[in-house]
Parts: C-alpha cells; sequence; structure tokens
C-alpha cells in the first residue's frame, strides 16, 4: 500500500496529494490538479493507512481526536477520520527541496535582485506574504542563505526552510503523543529561539500566539529577522496581524505599533508561474487613529 503511495509521491512535479475517500485522488502537477487511478481498494484499507501513519509517529487518531498532522521527511501529513458517516481525507504536501541561487529564483531579478539583497545586507525586518505556492518559504529560505556567517534560529511546524547556512538552528512544534503529553507549540519555540543567541530569527509562518512573542523579539533586537504570512495583497497584512493580536488579547492598537516598530517591509507575491513574481515591496505607517496601513515602496 505504501509503495503505491510513493509512487504517486514520485511523479515529477507533484506538490501535493490528496485522497479523498477511497474512490477519489488527485495529484497537484505543476499547479494543476490531476485525478488519478486510486491506490487503495476500500475505505477500511485508506483508514488502516491512516491510523497506522499516525501511530508511527506517536499521533493520536480515533474517533475523540479525528485529526492529526505529522512530518515524515520532506512529507508533511494531514489525516481526518471521517465525521458523521464522511469520508477519510489523507492530505499530503510534499517539499520542494531543490535550492536555486536568488536570481534564478524570481520571475524579473533585473528589477527585484538588488533591492532584496540590499534589504537582507541592511538587516531590515520583513513579512512575506502571498497565497499558497506563490513561493513564501521558497524566498524566504533564499533570502535567509544570503547570511551565511551569521547564526539564524528557524522556527516551524515542519522543518521546510532547512538552511544551508552552517550556524543554522532548527526549531520544530511537536503535537501531543498518544498520551496526550508532549506538545510544544510555535509559541513556545518563539520564547524558546530568543535564548538560543541568534542574529536572526526566521519563523516559517505566523498564524497564530506566535505572533506575540515574535514582534517582542523584534521591538528588542534580533534586526534582519523574518517570516511568512497567508494574505494576498500586502494591504491585506495589517488586518491579518490585528487578527491575530485579538486573539491574544491584544488591543488592534497595541499589535498595530509594536508590528509598525518590528516589521520595516513587506514583500507582497502573486501567483508563481514560472517564478517568484514580486508584486510590491511595502512598509508599514500608522495613522494618526493608530490604524495600521501600507505604503508601497517599490
Amino acid at each position: 500500500m505504501q509503495t503505491r503511495v510513493d509512487e504517486l509521491l514520485a511523479l515529477p512535479g507533484l506538490s501535493d496529494l490528496v485522497f479523498n475517500g477511497h474512490l477519489a485522488t488527485f495529484a497537484n502537477i505543476e499547479g494543476t490538479w490531476t485525478q488519478l487511478a486510486c491506490p487503495f481498494t476500500s475505505a477500511e484499507e485508506l483508514r488502516s493507512y491512516a491510523i497506522d501513519l499516525a501511530a508511527s509517529a506517536r499521533r493520536r487518531l480515533d474517533y475523540s481526536s479525528p485529526f492529526a498532522d505529522i512530518a515524515v521527511g520532506s512529507l508533511r501529513y494531514h489525516l481526518a477520520l471521517p465525521l458523521a458517516g464522511e469520508r477519510v481525507h489523507v492530505s499530503i504536501r510534499k517539499h520542494q527541496s531543490k535550492r536555486q541561487e536568488l536570481s534564478v529564483l524570481l520571475d524579473q531579478p533585473l528589477r527585484w535582485l538588488g533591492i532584496l539583497q540590499e534589504i537582507v545586507r541592511s538587516n531590515r525586518n520583513f513579512i512575506i506574504c502571498g497565497g499558497t505556492g506563490s513561493g513564501k518559504t521558497t524566498l524566504l529560505r533564499a533570502l535567509m542563505e544570503l547570511c551565511p556567517s551569521e547564526r539564524i534560529v528557524t522556527v516551524e511546524d515542519v522543518a521546510e526552510l532547512e538552511l544551508s547556512v552552517p550556524n543554522a538552528v532548527s526549531l520544530q512544534t511537536r503535537q501531543a503523543n498518544t498520551d496526550g503529553a508532549g506538545q510544544i507549540d510555535l509559541q513556545r519555540l518563539v520564547l524558546e529561539s530568543l535564548r538560543m543567541k541568534p542574529d536572526r530569527i526566521a519563523v516559517g509562518e505566523v498564524r497564530g500566539l506566535e505572533l506575540i512573542p515574535m514582534l517582542q523579539a523584534l521591538n528588542s533586537g534580533h534586526r534582519g529577522s523574518a517570516t511568512t504570512i497567508h494574505a494576498n495583497r500586502a494591504e491585506d497584512v495589517p488586518a491579518r496581524l490585528i487578527g491575530i493580536g485579538l486573539l491574544g488579547g491584544l488591543s488592534p492598537a497595541t499589535t498595530a505599533h509594536l508590528a509598525a516598530s518590528a516589521f520595516d517591509l513587506v514583500i507582497a507575491l502573486g501567483s508563481r508561474v514560472s517564478g517568484i513574481k514580486i508584486n510590491s515591496i511595502a512598509s508599514f505607517e500608522l495613522t494618526r487613529e493608530s490604524k495600521l496601513v501600507t505604503k508601497v515602496e517599490y
């Protein structure tokens, strides 16, 4: 069974493989979803596959805990048991570990290469925003690798950055095991990273309470740090940050002031076709009403 799944994962250009029950298998190949022959012969076979996969990583997957996330090498699995008679769902994200120079990655290197290099060289803190598959993590890795002589601590759910910088430390979250113990979240890891003497901190993606210690850290040093966030445009980032801040008990004005002083720039990516497409690079500004807004710089 695993061999049949591995054969599908080996398809050239595949970034995602999903099983919507045992009868519907789809692969995202070069940005396009394509239906494939199902490797599972029954719903029970797919269910056993998901439960065994979770157990191999000491994750609990049953009707009292129907969801699990695990990472195996370059693969990230999301497992979901049926709720109220639904199908078992398995989603597999295949991390693309192929490394390329920044000049090769960019859709318009003549326009953006020098600007990006100067952002890193001048130790400016930045957020990379964009939709799924736009190349946020790939660009973050390439920019951090412009600092080979610095100590960089990365904080992620799954180790996707995998920096080739000699003095790099990778911290990963951990879900609770089958006994319900051992969970370590991003918020805890951001706090721990501050005690590891980093020159720069790179958070793979900010989407929860880890934002708060990161804002505090960047307001007290650690210049040249960065993260990514899901937002289609630079002007959408302030609302995303304010929303996350509210979850952590911060007022919109407090989050706005912290973010404006913590981050210098927002690098907004568009849909990726032949290369990473940068739509704009903007800065944060505060209005008289303490509202966080963006201003296009490039």
